[in-house]
């Protein structure tokens, strides 16, 4: 009789839903960002509960079955790990619109399971706008839950820059400066319609190109992984990442350092916020803790990979 045991066979992890609210007005992009982020073109399945049961339905703008209900899922087949609901169109003033949000923020929020909660808000904010500013305040209506991160996103920098280069170009005021003066007046009108209406402790991420189906929004999610609250979360919105393994890398290296003295820099934003004057770089200071121990670095770093555990019955 061999002495040796039979390996006790894995047990698959839970499946895995992060659950993501996008919201803003219509035409602000909503839908590519998220096809960007499940790295598809095709459209978003919908389920609605009918009659108790999660069914899949076609939207027929005609008809009432077809009428947006921010209840419904949206899905993308290649990615089913995450789980959207769209605010479809959130027009400023819209004091209706807003409630029904701020209503299905409420009803998530006392959902006992984590799966049916709410783990994220991100609030587009379209830069095609003359006054973008005012597409802002809506923003922190939302801002309920300390569980609930809202993220701002600021879409379409491409139309934006193009829009304020055009406006130098008719004032025939740019010459050969114009490339400089279209970036400082980005960034002067950015500043004064944008950051100092959100505030300082607003996460928000700026977006562009996002029409170009190569383009990636790893910069949302990076700032939606550091906006989280709750380390259970995070996790689960690593698990579903499944295919981003620098995000992974990212964590497990920032998870490991907490066991030195150390300050991490702050990456600039991209585009014309280069030089963003909210963007401050922190030098590194290095120092490691006396307390820090080899078997602790490895398990934080693991943590960052949750599609890689495995676990025994």
């Amino acid at each position: 009789m061999s002495d040796q045991t039979s390996p006790r066979p894995r047990r698959d992890l839970p499946k895995v839903k992060f659950r993501v609210l996008i919201a803003g007005r219509a035409n602000a992009g909503k839908t590519t960002i998220l096809q960007r982020v499940c790295d598809t073109t095709e459209s978003p399945e919908t389920y609605r509960m009918v009659d108790g049961e999660r069914t899949k339905i076609q939207l027929i703008p005609t008809s009432d079955r077809g009428e947006h209900n921010i209840s419904d899922e949206l899905e993308f087949s290649n990615h089913d790990g995450y789980v959207f609901h769209d605010s479809c169109g959130l027009e400023n003033g819209s004091t209706k619109e807003l409630k029904t949000l701020q209503d299905f923020v409420r009803k998530r929020a006392e959902k006992r399971r984590l799966v049916k909660q709410l783990h994220v808000i991100w609030y587009c904010i379209p830069m095609d706008d003359h006054r973008p500013g005012l597409n802002v305040d809506p923003l922190h209506a939302l801002q309920m839950d300390k569980n609930v991160p809202v993220i701002a996103v600021f879409t379409k920098l491409d139309a934006f820059r193009r829009n304020t280069r055009m406006d130098l170009e008719d004032d025939e005021q740019a010459g050969d400066d114009l490339e400089r003066l279209t970036n400082q007046r980005c960034e002067e009108i950015f500043q004064r319609e944008c950051l100092d209406k959100i505030g300082d402790t607003t996460p928000f991420v700026l977006l562009e190109g996002m029409n170009d189906p190569a383009a990636h929004c790893a910069e949302l999610i990076q700032t939606t992984v550091e906006a989280l609250n709750s380390g259970t979360v995070t996790l689960m919105l690593l698990a579903v990442q499944t295919k981003n393994l620098e995000l992974s890398v990212q964590r497990a290296v920032q998870k490991s350092l907490k066991g030195f003295n150390v300050e991490i820099p702050v990456l600039m934003k991209g585009g014309f916020m280069k030089k963003n004057k909210k963007a401050v770089t922190k030098a590194l200071v290095w120092g490691p803790s006396k307390s820090l121990k080899v078997e602790d670095v490895v398990k934080e770093c693991l943590k960052a990979f949750p599609w890689l555990w495995a676990s025994v019955k």
